[in-house]
């Protein structure tokens, strides 16, 4: 299904010192090619969205993968926050543990990918975020397995406490292959909503 959401591409935003670098294919080099994978993006707008904050620390989708390659793109829709603080999320793509994502961020595919939320959308704009991996060891997958996308609330720059950002999607658990999540301080519970997402696998041509 072709989206009617704009790419919203974000700069150079870099996790702690080795960082994840963001849009750009990674460094595997010729003879492969990027193929869209899971998806959760219908052509209806989004009708439904969660905050990210100290009181809602964490967000996430699980899905199956499609294509057995190497995890190399997301998409999210992910915006910045009502407040008027500054902050950072951080994003990781964790194994499922009873169907929700893995409590340990240490067992991330990817390394953890630091976001200043003034590189977001502004708020409720709905458009999508592209995250590109690059050459994280571990990011093999296969089709079949479930992972997490799992966006957490890491810091913000004052002290008020309205939602650092939003995560859109939509309600009624429209997506057949996973669940949204939310952590509301005591681990993630499985919702009735769905977060709008994209992933993407490198594969030998």
């Amino acid at each position: 299904m072709a989206s009617k959401r704009m790419g919203w591409v974000l700069g150079a935003l870099l996790s702690g010192v080795l960082g994840a670098a963001l849009v750009g294919c990674g460094s595997d080099g010729g003879g492969l090619v990027l193929v869209a994978d899971a998806e959760f993006d219908p052509a209806t707008a989004s009708d439904h969205n969660i905050g990210v904050s100290e009181s809602m620390p964490g967000v996430a989708q699980t899905f199956t993968v499609l294509s057995t390659g190497k995890f190399e793109r997301f998409w999210l829709v992910v915006t910045d926050g009502e407040s008027p603080d500054d902050g950072t999320i951080r994003i990781t793509v964790r194994p499922l543990v009873a169907g929700l994502p893995d409590p340990n961020p240490a067992t991330s595919i990817i390394r953890p990918i630091d976001v200043d939320t003034t590189m977001l959308p502004a708020t409720l704009v709905e458009q999508f975020s592209i995250f590109d991996v690059g050459d994280d060891p571990g990011r093999e997958v296969v089709a079949g397995e479930q992972y997490a996308l799992v966006i957490e609330f890491l810091s913000r720059t004052g002290v008020d406490t309205a939602p650092i950002a939003r995560v859109l999607g939509q309600l009624g658990d429209p997506y057949a292959d996973g669940t949204g999540a939310a952590d509301a301080g005591a681990g993630y519970v499985a919702n009735t909503n769905d977060y709008l997402f994209r992933t993407f696998v490198l594969q030998s041509n």
